[in-house]
């Protein structure tokens, strides 16, 4: 099963402000979006569904036009501290060409268009298949717990971070 990359290193995020419904059978909501990606979002809201959620959403975009998207809650950040942002990160897994054009029109008017198709260059499956993990899985003689250690790590003999042994290399 191929790693899910994380974060920014999926796809780059442009930010964006603009009005948003998200629903979920009955449940219903209003937010901010907060930045945008070809294949995802983050909305700021104090109302986030659970990591896993389906999502219906209604993005208001310039011009009063309206996107219907689909969407699965990939995290939910809630918290009382003021210096972090409530919210929801979707990954979209259905768009419909409103918000296509609406997209690649904010790329082209933001000059990030050379830039957006320059970070497009991945690695195919093939390749991906061709490196080495970067992580080892070492179990502990002591305690039986696996570890995961970095190859980069290995020389500096590491040990369990259950009971302290040194794994075996």
């Amino acid at each position: 099963m191929e790693e899910r990359q994380r974060g920014y290193k999926r796809n780059p995020r442009f930010t964006k402000r603009l009005e948003i419904s998200f629903t979920s059978g009955v449940h219903s909501f209003r937010g901010i979006l907060s930045n945008i990606s070809e294949n995802g979002l983050f909305i700021r809201t104090n109302r986030g569904f659970a990591p896993g959620t389906i999502v219906d959403l209604e993005l208001v975009l310039p011009g009063h036009t309206i996107s219907r998207l689909k969407g699965i809650v990939r995290r939910t950040i809630k918290t009382p501290l003021t210096t972090m942002k409530n919210g929801m990160g979707i990954e979209l897994i259905e768009k419909d060409q409103n918000y296509i054009d609406f997209f690649n029109e904010f790329l082209k008017e933001t000059g990030f268009e050379d830039d957006y198709k320059e970070n497009e260059e991945r690695p195919n499956v093939e390749e991906k298949q061709n490196t080495p993990p970067e992580f080892l899985i070492i179990s502990c003689a002591n305690c039986g717990v696996k570890n995961k250690v970095s190859y980069q790590k290995i020389s500096l003999g590491p040990k369990c971070g259950k009971c302290g042994a040194s794994l075996p290399v």
